[in-house]
């Protein structure tokens, strides 16, 4: 059946039947241009919600009613003594009204505490009268809140560095520019993003983790104009413009703000949030949620680092394969290697020290694939100071090991590779990983190893000294 004939046989409006299917009491099927199509049992479980709400019992209680969590008799015997307790308030407000009325109180000259303090109240507390019903519609929980922004940001920053690392093949240096940089393409997504979430929605990521939405003082959600200057607001008296220290203070001044329930700069116009339940499984949720983007950033960290060709690779994929690493890893592109394993240097590049990057010689099969890789490095006569060329042998090894091997990013880092070759310095050694087999042979002589580097011993002559190296990376027949 249509929502037009739902309205007509319930009784309910449209607005209440949108109501229960947003808050998931119920879910229609989907009919031609979406359309929302309503079966028998959607109408008498709206019957249903319709009576217990006409009882006075709350959605929450209803729900765990619906989904088998509490037993009906259960609620409604809750539901019976409050009841119970709101008829005694109510007769007792009306002992208070004609008390008043026979001592023919006038407001200016009211003596409220003979009235509050002679009669005695039928509930604890403040009753069916609570004046928690005059309170600010608002939720004053500053740690909430504040994690579920901090939420949002990291969101968005995982979805940044790996859209950056994957796509745009951009690994940014430490330093503060670039943390800076980062905070503010976060704060920006913040700027379009939020709006948007709260004026469909009316929650955001981190606030649905934790039960909080955003409405307007009607109880209703906010128009876009309107969610674009509360996260305007925000970002300039909440974040502080992001700006380092400056934006601790505003952390402070919003977090006493909001223990003393005072309504913050972005929520005096612009609507403020409520807050659903405090059921502890929502800050599990947050927890869940923060450990994912962990996971998520460090699997982006660890594929970027990955080869984009795999499997047997030409030598075109192969130098497709180096540049790409090369690029990612140094973030520069002052050399280039063409097909045959050459590096093309730029003609403003100056080496302080040796002769630049080895080339890579390539060794093909009958098919034209690369079948071994080898480096090599022969220096004799007048230089004084050589690498061990780490660096070199490394992107090769992510270039061809990564990509013959059957690996995942988390395999390999796991193979421990590159720190084998990293801690294979000047030596002799022999790697065996997988169908790969990477040795090197070292002769020197008239050097002295100063971990990673080679400096030439002054009692040897020039002449004598020797450096000779080869690397090589050769897949098993």
């Amino acid at each position: 059946m249509t929502i037009k004939e739902l309205e007509n046989i319930l009784g309910m409006t449209r607005a209440n039947i949108r109501f229960y299917e947003q808050e998931g009491f119920i879910a229609p099927a989907r009919g031609g241009n979406n359309y929302r199509i309503y079966s028998r049992e959607d109408a008498d479980t709206l019957k249903k919600i319709k009576l217990l709400r006409q009882l006075g019992l709350p959605l929450d209680t209803i729900k765990q009613v619906q989904q088998g969590e509490l037993e009906l008799d259960v609620a409604l015997a809750r539901q019976q003594r409050t009841l119970e307790e709101q008829r005694a308030e109510l007769e007792w407000a009306g002992r208070v009204c004609t008390a008043m009325r026979d001592d023919k109180a006038e407001y200016a000259t009211l003596d409220a505490g003979k009235y509050l303090n002679t009669l005695d109240r039928p509930a604890e507390g403040e009753g069916y009268f609570s004046l928690n019903k005059d309170s600010a519609p608002m939720a004053p929980y500053p740690w909430r809140r504040f994690f579920a922004r901090w939420l949002d940001l990291f969101l968005y920053s995982a979805l940044w560095s790996a859209f950056g690392m994957l796509v745009l093949r951009f690994n940014p240096p430490d330093g503060l520019f670039f943390t800076l940089l980062g905070s503010y393409l976060n704060y920006g997504t913040m700027l379009v993003v939020e709006p948007l979430l709260l004026s469909t929605w009316g929650y955001t990521p981190g606030k649905w983790i934790f039960g909080l939405q955003v409405r307007d003082r009607s109880g209703g959600k906010l128009y876009w104009t309107e969610a674009m200057s509360r996260t305007w607001q925000l970002f300039a008296k909440g974040e502080g413009y992001g700006i380092p220290i400056y934006n601790l203070y505003r952390y402070y001044k919003s977090y006493r703000a909001c223990s003393d329930c005072e309504f913050l700069p972005w929520e005096e116009e612009y609507g403020c949030p409520v807050i659903k339940d405090l059921r502890a499984r929502r800050c599990w949720g947050f927890v869940g949620a923060a450990a994912a983007l962990f996971v998520l950033t460090f699997f982006a960290v660890a594929q970027a680092q990955m080869p984009r060709h795999r499997g047997m690779l030409t030598p075109e994929q192969y130098a497709a394969n180096v540049n790409d690493l090369y690029h990612y890893i140094t973030q520069s592109s002052d050399q280039v290697m063409d097909a045959n394993g050459h590096w093309e240097e730029k003609d403003n590049v100056v080496h302080l020290l040796g002769s630049g990057s080895p080339d890579h010689q390539l060794t093909l099969n009958e098919e034209g694939k690369v079948t071994a890789v080898t480096l090599t490095r022969d220096l004799a006569g007048k230089q004084a100071i050589t690498s061990d060329d780490t660096f070199d042998k490394q992107l090769a090894a992510l270039s061809f090991v990564a990509a013959v091997g059957d690996y995942n990013c988390i395999s390999w880092l796991n193979s421990d590779v590159l720190t084998a070759i990293a801690e294979g310095g000047f030596e002799d050694y022999t790697i065996q990983t997988g169908e790969v087999t990477i040795t090197q042979t070292v002769f020197q002589n008239g050097y002295q190893d100063a971990g990673g580097w080679l400096f030439g011993d002054e009692s040897v002559p020039e002449n004598q000294r020797l450096y000779q190296m080869e690397f090589t990376i050769a897949l098993q027949p």
